[in-house]
């Protein structure tokens, strides 16, 4: 919507599972949810209405900063709210995701937002109708941009179904769950092109890997399918050859690859969201310095971290006739070559998100044994879709430590119910490991609790003590940074309060003069340790809050 407008020059990437929900839901498909918001809201029982006042909270706690009537319906449990209260924290739920291109086009929401509350059945009904009409109209934005390029089509990490081992590559004694059937990566390639040609009615040249996964394999496989190009990240760039420059494209085997600048990327995902549009489009080119810089990040993620929905940001940028497609970038740059290729993704250069831990690697091994047994059973076609859909990497990125949703729960229930679609449609019954659930489900915010003991902890840069103190996995939503922090560890020494961090290769940690935080004796405190997470440029820094409140209960939350 806003490229046409500005007349701007970018590349944006389709994942071919992306489209079939759009068209699933543009073509009169429901879900669950759906079914209940089209339903008249006074009819619903008192469960049904919560189950949808509770999901309008879902999504970036930020909305509440920019919606003071949205804010005052959050913290009440749904049940304990009146009906009207339940039906105008649905309705806020839904008018939070419209962004600017929405707003634009259909002013009944806008008036929507400015009335605020009293909200009725019929604002549900248009809302929903905008909804539908929004879906059906996506396809025509997309076709005629300046260049489409498209992922594998469930979003698989590649260099894993290739052959989990290669992980070892750059995870050194990394348990193999034992995933080999590279004909699965190439058929993920193959039908997600088409897929995204189809759909866009544009001819495909570019390749984002899935989390800009890349191999010697994958790139070989690309060449082979006819891609010109793929993309990943410098970090993967420095890992294969030191010298290298990321500021054009290489060459390995006759592969073409770019590099995204991921300290520019991480600005646009992370730091941007708080600073005037026009000024940080500015600092961005102004950062490029008249280098070819790639900018590469989650299409969908950063804009609802944005006041404007980043209208302001990309209206400057793609408006200033500064940049450029992939595609444009690789015609006019010479390219370099390179002699090997590292195999990571774009996060840490390696696969840590989704085969580092061990929830990872039991969900890969239930994956195998019904992979296994499609190849036994002469691999019929109606379990081949379920097969393929668990190979997709958001599964795996909710397992383990790194990352936390209010869902993570549905992710598992989806990825277990795949796995015994497929088992079912080979005819047999599914693997009884099916049944229990793969994730740990933890609490959203992390609770410490001391036990009214004293944890042993030494001040920071001692090297000893810190082994009773409480660690904590530092995690994020849908978003990573490159590097940052991974642990923070809590201790109490009497009075004291005492906090170490570690951060990822690449980081360092700073606490200034050593800080030590007095705990008083009011219910509630708020104190904030300036712990500064430093990125290897100097540029970012983080702070964290802690909040101790009544009942040796620690809230810990970046």
């Amino acid at each position: 919507w806003l490229i046409a407008r500005t007349g701007g020059r970018a590349t944006v990437n389709l994942v071919p599972s992306l489209i079939d929900q759009l068209d699933h839901y543009a073509n009169g498909g429901e879900d669950l949810l759906l079914r209940l918001l089209k339903q008249p809201f006074a009819g619903l029982c008192l469960a049904q209405q919560c189950v949808l006042a509770d999901h309008a909270l879902l999504g970036s706690p930020r909305r509440f900063e920019w919606f003071d009537a949205f804010a005052r319906l959050r913290d009440q449990p749904a049940a304990s709210l009146s009906a009207a209260d339940r039906l105008d924290r649905v309705v806020w739920g839904e008018l939070s995701w419209f962004g600017y291109s929405a707003l634009a086009d259909y002013p009944d929401l806008a008036g929507m937002i400015t009335r605020g509350s009293g909200f009725s059945q019929q604002d549900i009904d248009r809302i929903v109708q905008i909804e539908v009409e929004i879906l059906r109209g996506i396809r025509a934005l997309y076709q005629g941009l300046p260049e489409i390029t498209c992922s594998p089509y469930f979003h698989p990490i590649l260099p894993l179904l290739v052959d989990t081992s290669h992980a070892q590559r750059c995870m050194p004694g990394v348990p193999d769950p034992g995933f080999a059937w590279p004909e699965d990566a190439i058929a993920q390639l193959t039908e997600g092109r088409e897929r995204v040609e189809a759909w866009a009615g544009v001819k495909v040249a570019g390749l984002w890997p899935s989390e800009g996964s890349v191999s010697p394999e994958v790139a070989r496989m690309a060449k082979a399918l006819g891609f010109s190009w793929m993309a990943t990240d410098e970090d993967v760039l420095a890992r294969s050859d030191p010298g290298a420059d990321p500021g054009r494209p290489a060459i390995f085997e006759g592969m073409t690859l770019v590099f995204r600048d991921h300290a520019l990327s991480d600005r646009v995902g992370f730091a941007y969201q708080d600073h005037d549009g026009a000024q940080a489009s500015a600092d961005l080119l102004g950062r490029a310095a008249g280098r070819a810089r790639m900018v590469a990040l989650d299409g969908e993620n950063p804009w609802e971290h944005y006041r404007d929905a980043g209208l302001a940001f990309l209206t400057a940028l793609l408006g200033s006739g500064e940049t450029c497609t992939v595609s444009d970038f690789v015609r006019d740059v010479p390219a370099a070559p390179i002699a090997t290729l590292h195999t990571g993704s774009w996060i840490d250069a390696n696969f840590q998100i989704w085969i580092g831990h061990e929830e990872d690697r039991v969900a890969w091994r239930a994956l195998v044994a019904a992979r296994r047994a499609w190849d036994e059973a002469g691999r019929p076609v109606a379990a081949r879709r379920h097969l393929y859909a668990a190979e997709g990497s958001d599964w795996f990125w909710w397992y383990g430590p790194e990352f936390s949703t209010p869902v993570s729960d549905v992710f598992d229930a989806l990825f277990r119910a795949h796995l015994s679609a497929a088992w079912k449609a080979m005819g047999r019954q599914p693997d009884a490991r099916l049944a229990t659930a793969i994730k740990r489900l933890e609490d959203d915010v992390v609770l410490v609790r001391f036990l009214g003991e004293e944890a042993e902890a030494q001040p920071a840069g001692s090297s000893g003590g810190w082994q009773n103190a409480v660690p904590l996995t530092v995690r994020a939503g849908a978003m990573a940074r490159v590097g940052g922090p991974r642990r923070l560890w809590l201790g109490v020494r009497g009075d004291r309060l005492l906090v170490r961090a570690r951060a990822s290769t690449g980081w360092s940690v700073g606490t200034g003069t050593e800080r030590v935080l007095f705990v008083n004796d009011a219910a509630s405190l708020e104190i904030r340790p300036q712990l500064s997470l430093f990125a290897p440029d100097g540029a970012t820094a983080t702070t964290w809050s802690l909040e101790l409140a009544a009942g040796s209960t620690m809230k810990v939350s970046p």
